[in-house]
């Protein structure tokens, strides 16, 4: 490259020597500087990049190209590699001539002399612009729908973290909620997808254009979207959130066009209060989406557009909640508070709840999880999201060593009643390494003359402990003859080679896992159905907890778990209710007779998954009662027909008949009209 010499500075010019040095060290020099980085030499292809010729910097230092824009933390690291004569690369934003900014791809290599005293910098300059632009287009595809232009569910991830990393939360709160636009369905079915698209940009457009600033509306996909409304005054949050939201229903009452033609679409939203109804994501989102449930179930005759979370009477509580475990963080208590719940749990305040664990392949309880609950002084019960956070490790042995002693106590008083019923508590990971570990569970099994194979321990997932060490202290519990479960298999840390190398003989599914299997549930059945072949192939009895309504419960019978346990069969209660509830229990599941789209779904798609026919002649197939009182169409009853061909396959019948009922799954109890048409 032919370098074109500037004029002398300072009555010095640029000897050959360093032209030479410089070349050498780099093939395409933009400039050079002196020590103090006063610019001696410009190139050619500086000049095409920045509009400066060599009249206009030589003597000036190179810092000129730097303005508003310039990140402040890169110039300080520049500064610092070039005064310790070292060299740097980076890509900071510079200035032309003219003004504009441009990103430059910046490498800067000092040149020493003879005695090793840096005396010049040469660099390399290179506009990166069209690079920066496509990575800022990439950026903005990543965290935005393509559709409305609206934040995506990794944008909402990032707005929902900065409101959970602040900690200021005494006197505001926070809302998200889920909003889904009544009947949309039928607009897509009636003009098009196209229209459909026109149709949710000019919604979004008005809702954003009506949010306050810092409140944030995303899109999840299809015509649900996420609604963040940021610093209400947790005082009188429900009326400023009924001003914010009558706000923002106005903007969208107006008729929209479609193809031409006036068309109005409703909106429903259901709203969860963080900290109240969770503090992550995950948990908000659910309350949120129960929420909205309640307001399309209500969506005919309701006095308004939005649904607020009941607050649940437990804070903390989740709907299988141990007490290891409090279903999410919640605010920091006031020192007193903490105070109160230690001496509570020394004093007397430990109660024990419990929630039934139920064999789904006969019916009968399998065993009851033991769930702490401390009284209060003032009467109320406090759920283990509340205290756990703050008792310390001799207190976690203590709350063990109690929790056990009145399990066992009413195993025993269970059995004298006629119920021969197991029990299960949880095991701290630090009251598993305390040596008096072994003692307590024998002790206790001993004074109240109860079997070991009465007893479970669920251990909670962990990366705190050596498996090693782990191994030798639940080898000696299972020699004693106690159970043992992996409790909330997939929350945790690598799960799969802690079953191969621990002795569980149970493992009990997060209910996590099951939190998207009204969005994905195709995906959600696969995941659940693979991990109960996984017990079964170790030879561990499976749990799958969370199963809070019929569909839930329904789909875990017909994939084959062994037991499940979940709100669906009864929130927990006090101990002493537990011969009362159960010698009244009946499970009014029928896998041959599936009456959600849920467990329809389950059975057809264990065969629809292979290609394969349904085994039972068409009258006796458990879909057909389903498909009978349901809104399916000609073509549905086709497409279901043709699973009993025996004379042919007929896979792509079946995947429409996965998509019609995913479809049923996801609509709720929305009123679409219109027949189905697979996408």
């Amino acid at each position: 490259m032919a370098l074109k010499w500037g004029p002398r500075f300072k009555g010095e010019g640029l000897p050959e020597s360093l032209f030479a040095r410089a070349h050498a060290a780099m093939s395409e020099v933009s400039l050079i500087t002196d020590a103090n980085q006063r610019i001696l030499h410009v190139s050619d292809s500086f000049t095409a990049i920045t509009g400066h010729s060599a009249a206009d910097v030589i003597g000036q230092n190179c810092s000129m190209l730097q303005g508003p824009g310039s990140d402040p933390e890169t110039k300080s690291a520049m500064r610092a590699a070039l005064a310790a004569g070292e060299p740097f690369r980076g890509e900071i934003l510079n200035y032309r001539k003219d003004g504009s900014a441009f990103w430059n791809d910046l490498s800067i290599t000092p040149l020493c002399n003879a005695a090793g005293k840096v005396t010049h910098f040469v660099s390399v300059q290179r506009d990166i612009n069209t690079r920066m632009a496509l990575h800022e287009q990439l950026r903005f595809q990543a965290l935005h729908d393509p559709v409305t232009g609206l934040p995506n569910r990794v944008a909402l991830a990032q707005r929902l973290s900065e409101i959970f990393t602040d900690g200021n939360h005494a006197d505001v709160t926070a809302a998200v909620g889920m909003i889904d636009l009544d009947d949309f369905r039928s607009v897509n079915n009636a003009f098009g997808h196209e229209a459909g698209d026109q149709l949710l940009k000019e919604w979004a457009l008005r809702m954003q254009a009506n949010l306050r600033d810092g409140d944030f509306l995303g899109r999840m996909g299809g015509d649900e979207f996420i609604l963040v409304v940021q610093d209400i005054d947790r005082a009188s949050a429900a009326a400023v959130l009924a001003d914010i939201l009558d706000v923002l229903h106005a903007s969208v009452e107006r008729p929209f066009l479609a193809s031409g033609r006036s068309v109005k679409v409703g909106m429903s939203i259901g709203l969860a209060l963080f900290p109240r109804e969770g503090c992550d994501m995950a948990s908000l989102l659910r309350r949120a989406d129960d929420a909205l449930y309640q307001s399309k179930k209500t969506k005919n005759n309701r006095a308004r557009w939005w649904t607020l979370a009941a607050a649940d009477p437990l804070v903390g509580e989740g709907s299988n909640l141990t007490y290891l475990r409090g279903g999410g963080a919640v605010p920091r208590p006031d020192a007193d508070v903490i105070d109160t719940y230690r001496r509570q749990l020394r004093g007397g305040g430990l109660e024990a709840h419990v929630q039934p664990v139920i064999d789904l392949r006969d019916g009968t309880v399998h065993l009851f999880e033991t769930l702490a609950r401390l009284r209060m002084p003032d009467g109320r019960l406090v759920a283990p999201g509340e205290f756990l956070p703050y008792l310390t490790e001799v207190e976690l042995d203590e709350l063990f060593s109690r929790m056990v002693d009145q399990a066992l106590g009413w195993v025993a008083a269970w059995q004298r009643e006629g119920l021969n019923a197991k029990v299960s508590v949880n095991l701290p990971p630090s009251t598993l390494l305390n040596p008096e570990c072994l003692e307590l569970v024998r002790s206790a099994l001993q004074r109240y003359g109860v079997s070991a194979d009465r007893l479970g321990l669920e251990l909670l997932e962990t990366q705190t402990l050596e498996w090693q060490v782990q191994r030798d202290a639940l080898d000696q519990l299972v020699a004693l003859g106690v159970g043992l479960a992996m409790d909330d298999l997939g929350a945790g840390y690598s799960s799969l080679k802690r079953l191969s190398a621990l002795p569980f003989n149970a493992i009990k599914l997060d209910r996590e896992l099951l939190s998207e299997i009204r969005r994905k549930p195709v995906e959600t059945l696969s995941m659940i159905a693979s991990l109960i072949q996984m017990g079964r192939d170790f030879g561990m009895d499976v749990a799958i907890e969370g199963l809070e309504d019929l569909g839930l419960a329904e789909a875990a019978v017909v994939l084959g778990s062994p037991l499940g346990q979940g709100y669906y069969f009864t929130r927990p209660f006090p101990a002493v209710e537990a011969v009362q509830w159960a010698k009244g229990f009946t499970l009014d599941i029928n896998p041959a007779v599936p009456r959600t789209y849920l467990g329809g779904l389950a059975y057809h798609w264990q065969f629809a998954r292979l290609g394969a026919p349904h085994p039972r002649p068409l009258e006796e197939c458990p879909l057909t009662g389903l498909l009978d009182d349901s809104p399916a169409n000609d073509d549905v009853m086709r497409w279901h027909a043709q699973q009993h061909d025996t004379d042919a396959n007929h896979p792509a019948a079946g995947r429409l008949l996965v998509d019609w009922l995913v479809y049923q799954i996801r609509r709720k109890v929305a009123d679409i009209p219109g027949a189905f048409t697979p996408v």
